[in-house]
């Protein structure tokens, strides 16, 4: 039998068996060898495993995690959430859009999707179901708006693309945050829409002039974040790493002198937390590595290429094939492990075909979001399950309105590259 056809069959059964992802890549990959009879490639995968790994870029993938805890366990949250509340919060469905606009502001703390369900979620969705709101739907717009954090900078899954491409990271950070932006107003379409056939709830007593301003200036601090981040990297002082060095050392300044100050034995949990989620990451980048290593081995990129290429006739058909590709494979795999097995494979593809490539990367980053909302396996369902103690079929079913709008945007940033690009051509990166 095809030594391919026999890892991609590992790679797939033990998929749906459950076994970790890292796992199954790598085990894949050994078979690989093993089947080919290129028992020592196996070394040569060994090292391709490490190599993946030394990154300068992928440092800022720690920092960053490191920033958003800090910033969390600092209180920080709470007062992301006043603010929202204090903006959105009056009008009717309030809390819906408090978790929005909230979403939106903590997106551009942490990069990642399942801290802003896991924080953001933990004290709204309780909320909105106090104040009235049904469980399923509370749960349904914590889930829909968290997608917005890896697109609005700073981005964990545009480190890893701009690791896998060679691509800028500062360009892939402003060419996500208007898709990012885009998708957080459409969740508050679906949110207003919804609200004119059900009787949502809204806060009726006004907040003192006086706490107004404390709650505003209390979260100016930590939404200037995001303000040192793009400013200093697209200026060119400093680089992707550097800028997620100077965005944790911020946080731990204003975290223990204008918030609260993080005792010591929290510290613990903090480096604990950050230590199992960076090797997390850092074990599926090894592990992706070796699977990319086999394909390339197999010359699967030109193949797919070539494929693509006898169906496809112009820049928007190749885009739309790869639009269905990363749509379907985000249904069954993580992010990152998508990245970095997909995008070594579709990038030539798509570059080849005339597409931007930071127009590429970004729909990338969109299209694994969406996934995360899908079953069967959506990380993001899964984690507002645990937050929300919902059951899966009713935040699915009350999912689906929001999916059609992702999608929506999707067809829009593909259709019209120019809003994902206006950005980075306005500071220079394109």
């Amino acid at each position: 039998m095809n030594p391919l056809v026999v890892a991609l069959l590992i790679f797939f059964v033990l998929m749906f068996l459950g076994m970790p992802i890292v796992f199954v890549m790598a085990f894949s990959s050994f078979s690989y060898c093993v089947v080919a009879g290129k028992v020592a490639f196996l070394m040569v995968v060994i090292e391709k495993m490490f190599r993946g790994m030394d990154s300068f870029v992928l440092l800022a993938i720690p920092m960053f995690i490191m920033c958003g805890e800090v910033m969390n366990r600092g209180g920080i949250t709470t007062a992301i959430v006043r603010f929202a509340d204090l903006l959105v919060g009056r009008v009717k469905g309030g809390l819906a859009y408090v978790n929005t606009l909230a979403s939106t502001f903590f997106a551009g703390i942490t990069g990642s999707a399942l801290s802003d369900i896991a924080s953001l979620g933990s004290i709204l969705i309780p909320s909105m179901e106090k104040q009235g709101f049904d469980k399923d739907f509370s749960c349904a717009v914590t889930a829909a708006t968290a997608i917005q954090g890896p697109l609005i900078p700073p981005s964990i899954p545009a480190v890893l693309v701009a690791s896998a491409t060679g691509l800028s990271t500062g360009a892939l950070f402003w060419g996500g945050a208007v898709p990012g932006i885009l998708i957080g107003l459409g969740s508050a379409i679906v949110i207003f829409i919804e609200g004119r056939f059900r009787e949502f709830p809204k806060r009726t007593e006004p907040i003192p002039f006086r706490e107004a301003v404390r709650v505003t200036l209390s979260s100016i601090l930590p939404l200037m974040t995001v303000v040192i981040i793009l400013v200093g990297m697209s200026s060119g002082r400093f680089t992707p790493t550097e800028a997620a060095s100077v965005a944790l050392v911020y946080a731990l300044i204003i975290t223990t002198f204008v918030y609260k100050p993080i005792p010591l034995k929290e510290c613990y949990q903090i480096c604990k937390n950050v230590l199992i989620q960076t090797s997390t990451i850092y074990l599926i980048i090894a592990g992706a590595t070796t699977f990319s290593y086999v394909l390339a081995i197999e010359n699967i990129p030109t193949k797919l290429s070539n494929l693509i290429n006898s169906f496809a006739h112009s820049t928007s058909s190749v885009l739309l094939i790869i639009n269905i590709i990363l749509l379907v494979w985000g249904m069954f795999m993580d992010t990152a492990p998508s990245i970095l097995v997909l995008v070594p494979i579709l990038f030539p593809v798509a570059k080849a075909a005339g597409v931007n490539p930071i127009h590429f990367g970004v729909l990338t980053v969109t299209n694994l979001m969406i996934g995360m909302l899908t079953p069967p396996f959506g990380m993001a369902l899964y984690t507002t399950q645990s937050v929300g103690k919902c059951k899966m079929v009713n935040l699915i079913r009350t999912l689906i309105p929001f999916l059609i709008t992702d999608f929506v945007i999707l067809v829009l940033i593909t259709v019209f590259p120019d809003i994902v690009l206006a950005l980075p051509k306005m500071f220079g990166f394109c």
